[in-house]
């Protein structure tokens, strides 16, 4: 099912745990294509597969690269291809999915083992470069086709080639281009799914004409997914496409520091009175310029910090803390707020179409693990504890 194009090169292992992925639309240049490829030496992180869009070579096929096994649609001219180091193949089976179509791509991996420290032994990713022919009328990719409830880690990563509110707040957008996206994320949010771009980020600045940057290169998880996210970056250099290469790392939740905070009410005190009672400060430097005085108070009140954080315990839940809460909710009640404050603030009806949808994929959101816990509850619930 999957054309082959690898050579002896294996790369660097694959990370631990990590799994970073890079998206570019090539403009079906070979020049675009090597300049990529080779910046990834430079790059702070190798990456574990590279989602192409347009990666065609003069004959019409994606081009090789030493060190990478090409995966794409076994069509005449394919719009989509998937690069993955031949070092990470050996450690992680990957399986093409093909759709009969091709602009479209699905890549399974699935380790013997389960994935990023979880139960789940799937991970999919869906490639999709959708383009509108008919003036934005209709879609070559259908938004049913990208976003399906499934019980798989799944990542939509692509060139969708739509304008929303969502992924850039502070655009103007006509009735035509809020039209086109609207089923778009309306079906992400009834599938379960995340708009991950940062708002307002822009992953495309055209080369000629009058035209503005925008955000058209789109990442969506779905709630499995969404626990694994630890950063979304546009850090490779340009390689002479009008897209920017995006970058997004997944790594295990287990990897991925909490916020944590002291519960300065339990401070052990009785043993830290004597120590402060006996802390020295050093004497201030005289007529010192901001940047030594700086230094001065870094010098003692740093350490001193310490000495509280050291005999401190770390603070816990409240008791007004949600037992139903996820990270996930902690990330889309942002972004439902922020789409109601700009809705009520500026007013469109484009503007007022993106908050409901959010209002409605949150609120969703809570009421699944909120009537499982209380299910759960009412399972061992008795008498007595009611």
């Amino acid at each position: 099912m999957n054309h082959p194009s690898s050579s002896s090169g294996k790369g660097p292992a694959p990370y631990p745990n990590l799994l970073p992925i890079v998206q570019y639309h090539c403009l079906a240049g070979s020049d675009v294509f090597l300049s990529l490829f080779k910046s990834f030496k430079e790059s702070t992180t190798y990456p574990s597969l590279v989602l192409l869009q347009e990666p065609r070579d003069s004959k019409g096929h994606p081009p090789s690269f030493n060190g990478f096994k090409s995966f794409f649609p076994p069509v005449r001219k394919p719009r989509v291809a998937a690069y993955v180091p031949i070092s990470f193949l050996s450690a992680y089976p990957v399986l093409l999915k093909f759709n009969g179509v091709d602009d479209i791509l699905a890549l399974e991996v699935s380790p013997q083992e389960p994935l990023f420290e979880t139960s789940f032994y799937s991970f999919r990713i869906i490639n999709p470069y959708s383009t509108n022919p008919r003036a934005h009328q209709v879609h070559s990719v259908a938004p049913d086709t990208l976003f399906r409830a499934l019980a798989v880690h799944l990542l939509v990563v692509g060139h969708l080639n739509i304008h929303n509110p969502l992924s850039d707040p502070m655009r103007v957008f006509s009735p035509r281009e809020t039209g086109s996206s609207y089923p778009h994320f309306e079906k992400a949010v009834q599938g379960g799914f995340t708009h991950l771009n940062p708002p307002g980020e822009y992953t495309w600045f055209p080369l000629v004409g009058k035209a503005r940057p925008s955000v058209i290169d789109l990442f969506f998880g779905n709630s499995l997914l969404l626990l694994l996210v630890k950063n979304w970056e546009v850090s490779l250099p340009s390689t002479g496409s009008d897209h920017t290469a995006i970058t997004i790392d997944l790594l295990s939740p287990n990897l991925i520091p909490s916020p944590k905070g002291q519960r300065w009410s339990d401070t052990d005190w009785e043993r830290l009175l004597p120590i402060i009672k006996n802390f020295q400060n050093p004497p201030a430097p005289p007529c010192s310029s901001p940047a030594d005085l700086d230094a001065w108070l870094a010098g003692w009140l740093d350490p001193l910090t310490a000495l509280l954080k050291e005999r401190t315990p770390v603070s816990r839940p409240s008791d007004h803390s949600k037992p139903w809460w996820s990270p996930h909710l902690t990330i889309l009640r942002p972004k439902f707020y922020k789409a109601s404050r700009v809705a009520r603030k500026y007013g469109t009806p484009a503007l007022r179409d993106v908050a409901n949808i959010s209002k409605v994929g949150y609120f969703k959101e809570i009421n699944t693990p909120k009537k499982k816990h209380w299910s759960s509850l009412l399972l061992v619930a008795t008498p007595q504890s009611l």
